[in-house]
């Protein structure tokens, strides 16, 4: 266990939600909706949305959609009611090795720092942190509020940010961020830390990350085997 940080995305690395694409593509379908969008984008076009980084308030304007943060209050609040529906149908759970994983970190005689950093709603971050017994093994969490939609990743901003209150130091420490996609491993080299890709085999688009303009640093198939990184 090199890294001294070890900064986690959530969904799709730490909480199994299925397939996360069809699931976010769901909450914006519906989502646009609610907001009674005359045209309803086609899947393409909706995926430029997760692309788009700071620029998303020009694709939702393409859309009509003038008030972004009124959008994203209720993708949340859609979000959210999905998450329910799974929960009771017990169709969320963590990934079998989250709690032996984060114990082994958190527990670790030099003093490892463990944070998330997910583009979630923070009340929704909450909420799951809480009700599957994990949140006490985070020293930071950076989730997305009304107000800082443009820290979203593949921005670095949420990662700098947790480095910052880290008082990280490049040259002496380590760090590294695991996630599910290639926007956690964007983001990660523009923060200069390592990068980590999951796949929890999964079979999903993660298997053609060889096509990637960017490369993780490492690729692992259970969080177990960040042990030995």
């Amino acid at each position: 266990m090199k890294f001294d940080f070890y900064l986690f995305d959530l969904d799709g690395t730490l909480l199994d939600l299925g397939n996360i694409g069809a699931h976010a593509d769901q909450i914006l379908e519906e989502t646009l909706r609610r907001l009674n969008v005359d045209n309803i984008p086609d899947i393409n076009e909706r995926k430029e949305l997760w692309f788009s980084g700071g620029q998303f308030q020009k694709v939702l304007k393409n859309w009509g959609i003038i008030d972004s943060d009124n959008f994203w209050k209720y993708y949340d609040k859609t979000d959210f009611e999905k998450r329910q529906v799974l929960l009771r149908n017990k169709e969320i759970s963590l990934f079998k090795d989250v709690k032996t994983v984060l114990e082994l970190i958190h527990n670790h005689k030099d003093d490892k720092k463990i944070a998330i950093c997910t583009n979630t709603a923070n009340y929704i971050v909450d909420f799951f942190l809480k009700y599957f017994k994990i949140i006490h093994y985070f020293h930071e969490i950076f989730s997305m509020g009304d107000a800082n939609q443009e820290f979203a990743k593949p921005s670095p901003k949420g990662i700098l940010t947790i480095l910052k209150k880290f008082d990280f130091d490049h040259h002496n420490k380590k760090a590294i961020m695991i996630g599910d996609s290639i926007h956690d491993i964007r983001a990660a080299k523009e923060a200069k830390i390592s990068s980590c890709l999951i796949d929890h085999q999964k079979g999903n688009e993660i298997k053609h990350y060889k096509q990637w303009k960017i490369q993780p640093d490492y690729v692992i198939e259970y969080l177990s085997e960040l042990i030995d990184l």
